[in-house]
């Protein structure tokens, strides 16, 4: 499966105990077009990361994908050692970490209330791709009426006609509850993400974010039976990311 997205990174450095704190207020404004995760990277003497927790994040995957491959990413972080009265001394930094989503549209309205599936039918692993051993995922948009109902259906992309048409009969049937807003359902506008697995390969997690408005989740459609991977599928994982540069 191919992807053209690309992980981004970003980062403010701040030494605890020689200026205040950074709060996630104070960080570097979020491009609008993808997923932030704020990181505290607790770093030794000699600028190496020895520890990190999540101060904020955009991640709404259920497996919390981004906060895994940013702790990854902060366990590799390598900076200048911070000197206090000519010595080295432990400090912290503050590094957000930005994911690309094409698409994103940027944080939703906090005032509505997210649709939720009601009823859904799972899709189909396509026989022919399961054949091949071949994983897919598509991105789709959808409109919710204030009934329930969803309407205008279409694909944003996807990764082969196969799949595409294996999650759009499957969710042209699905029903919701509608989103709420000031207490009433009203009609609203959503992306969904459908990822097609073996137990051999997994979709890239940059399949398995939709960009916002974004009902927030993503169905697994998993083909169990083992197959031989074709050469031209995508990795499992995106490969570890650098350590940014030191901003000046």
């Amino acid at each position: 499966m191919n992807t053209t997205h690309r992980l981004l990174f970003s980062f403010a450095l701040i030494a605890l105990g020689s200026a205040p704190a950074l709060s996630a207020a104070d960080a570097p404004a979020k491009p609008k077009n993808g997923y932030t995760v704020l990181m505290e990277v607790q770093m030794d003497e000699n600028g190496t990361a020895e520890g990190a927790k999540v101060i904020s994040s955009d991640d709404t995957s259920l497996d919390r994908l981004l906060e895994r491959n940013a702790f990854r990413s902060a366990h590799d972080l390598k900076l200048p050692p911070h000197l206090k009265d000519g010595k080295a001394v432990k400090f912290a930094a503050r590094v957000p970490y930005f994911f690309a989503v094409e698409g994103d549209e940027g944080p939703e309205d906090p005032t509505v209330i997210k649709p939720k599936i009601l009823n859904a039918n799972r899709p189909v692993y396509p026989a022919e791709a399961a054949a091949k051993g071949e994983v897919g995922a598509v991105i789709l948009e959808i409109m919710v009426g204030a009934d329930g109902k969803g309407s205008d259906l279409k694909v944003l992309r996807g990764s082969g006609p196969v799949f595409e048409k294996a999650a759009m009969d499957a969710v042209s049937q699905w029903t919701f509850v509608p989103a709420v807003k000031e207490g009433s359902p009203i009609a609203s506008r959503w992306r969904m993400s459908i990822c097609f697995e073996t137990d051999v390969l997994a979709a890239d997690w940059s399949w398995r974010l939709a960009p916002r408005p974004s009902l927030g989740n993503f169905t697994v459609v998993h083909q169990t039976k083992p197959v031989t991977p074709s050469t031209t599928l995508a990795p499992i994982e995106p490969a570890p990311a650098t350590a940014p540069a030191e901003k000046k």
